[in-house]
């Protein structure tokens, strides 16, 4: 039955997101910036996780990621890797180690192309696949007698979800890019209610988890074959199947891109 429901969700994802025949895909597949690209980011994270504090700790974090994309004949497909370090968000005095990342997949196909003050607007639409890795780590001195896992949290999520994206072109050499995405059901766990213990598998709507993100940026061609990218990104989880967590975080992100 659970199986069931996760081909159903996907075959809609990609149903909804097919490409119109009367749409002409040449136009997309060049603005589309296919290549691989490295990205270093900056900023600021918040997190509340219950099962080792209601209080909410918050601190700088940095991350990189690698990304690889191409445009096939019809249709757009992104790889991403991406990792987050926070190594000192605080409660007052208290402070912890937040460690995420994360492994896409994303398809995307042209939806549309528009003009917005006289500039030409494309959009993109498609299914994502999403394997999400969360893990806290308090640094405090620890009981010898007690469980690791009373000073320690993790989980992790494998989801299903939509993206789209809208690339506007400006300028000589400009583009302005956008994407919004977002899960739409899970397979997830981690720590549980109890020390020593970790919750089963469980397939979650976005209601019990929910992984979503959007970010916003300036591309700027330095050649035909390099571009430089800077923008903004906020990513946030949300998991209330088992212990309450909340993590956002805002960053600042630079990357370069070589065009294949």
């Amino acid at each position: 039955m659970k199986t069931g429901i996760v081909v159903l969700l996907w075959c809609s994802c990609v149903t909804a997101a097919c490409e119109c025949y009367s749409q002409d895909s040449s136009t997309h597949r060049t603005v589309f910036p296919s290549g691989i690209a490295a990205q270093g980011a900056y900023g600021y994270l918040a997190t509340r996780d219950d099962h080792v504090s209601e209080e909410k700790y918050s601190g700088s974090v940095w991350g990189f990621g690698l990304h690889w994309s191409r445009f096939h004949e019809t249709y757009g497909f992104r790889i991403g890797l991406t990792y987050e370090q926070a190594s000192h968000v605080t409660n007052y005095n208290i402070s912890a180690e937040v460690t995420q990342g994360a492994f896409t997949l994303i398809n995307l196909y042209p939806a549309g192309k528009e003009e917005l003050f006289g500039n030409d607007l494309f959009t993109y639409i498609g299914p994502s696949a999403e394997a999400f890795v969360y893990y806290r780590k308090q640094n405090i001195a620890q009981n010898p007698e007690a469980s690791p896992d009373i000073y320690q949290s993790g989980a992790w999520l494998f989801s299903l979800g939509a993206r789209g994206e809208m690339t506007l072109l400006f300028g000589e050499g400009f583009q302005l890019e956008s994407a919004l995405q977002a899960s739409l059901l899970s397979l997830g766990g981690g720590t549980g209610n109890e020390s020593n213990n970790s919750t089963p598998i469980a397939l979650l709507t976005p209601f019990a988890a929910l992984r979503g993100s959007f970010e916003i940026g300036l591309r700027y061609y330095l050649l035909e074959s390099v571009s430089l990218a800077a923008g903004y990104r906020l990513e946030v989880t949300r998991i209330s199947s088992w212990d309450y967590i909340l993590t956002s975080s805002d960053n600042a992100y630079l990357s370069l891109e070589w065009h294949l």
